[in-house]
């Protein structure tokens, strides 16, 4: 359901490639490196220097390889995450991976599983926005314009259903005048953090689907401005293909 004062996601869907490409594809492979401070914080940094990601557009699933070392990949369900060997063999598997974050703190170590499940769910959400928020159970409202560095956002807040995982049930995202999303508000509460924002850049078209190569997160002020004295997460994807 869409309410506003003009179809900005319309807007946002035609920038990033079109309602009609975004039907052909069913799947999305990407070559990416994750580091950041909240890495380093869960007591594993490297773990996601570059991996290969492997996802559908059409639901939550997404293998990373390697992962969390050579020889092995895991893949990620919200209902279940599975760590196996090149050769298919099954390694270690859990169920319910959202539980294990029950009580999660800033300072609370992260396992493999609770690694690959952030990374995972994260990045399946960042591959298919747009897109994604065409569903009949998502709710979209425009809101107010925001003005940031003598640019002026339209901003769209998102509520996702129960039915998708995802950082937080409410995000607000930022469009520029051609449709692309410039900024992304979260919070981090159900994984022991806190209110993030999130600046895509570098865009490039791949297979007819527009995608930011850089993403950097960075703990949100109260205001809404970035602290920059620390960067939380910060991602680089040299290629993707979609099909």
């Amino acid at each position: 359901m869409n309410v506003g004062y003009g179809d900005l996601l319309c807007l946002a869907i035609a920038g990033h490639g079109g309602r009609r490409r975004w039907a052909e594809v069913s799947r999305f492979r990407a070559s990416v490196s994750i580091t950041g401070a909240l890495r380093a914080l869960r007591g594993r940094p490297g773990l996601l220097e570059d991996v290969t990601l492997e996802g559908l557009t059409g639901q939550q699933r997404v293998t990373i390889t390697p992962f969390p070392g050579p020889g092995l990949a895991t893949t990620w369900q919200p209902d279940r995450q599975r760590i196996n060997s090149v050769d298919g063999r099954l390694v270690a598997e859990r169920c319910d991976p959202m539980a294990a974050f029950a009580g999660a703190s800033c300072e609370s170590p992260w396992d493999d599983f609770q690694i690959a499940h952030f990374a995972a769910e994260a990045n399946w959400n960042y591959f298919v926005a747009p897109f994604l928020f065409q569903r009949d159970d998502f709710v979209t409202e425009e809101t107010w314009p925001w003005r940031e560095d003598a640019r002026i956002w339209r901003t769209l807040l998102v509520t996702y259903p129960e039915a998708v995982v995802a950082h937080s049930r409410q995000q607000t995202y930022y469009f520029d005048e051609t449709g692309l999303i410039r900024r992304l508000d979260y919070n981090l509460d159900s994984f022991g953090g806190g209110p993030s924002v999130h600046y895509p850049s570098r865009y490039r078209t791949f297979d007819g689907i527009m995608v930011p190569t850089r993403r950097v997160v960075y703990v949100r002020n109260p205001d809404g401005s970035p602290d920059r004295s620390s960067t939380s997460v910060d991602i680089h994807v040299a290629d993707v293909a979609f099909s």
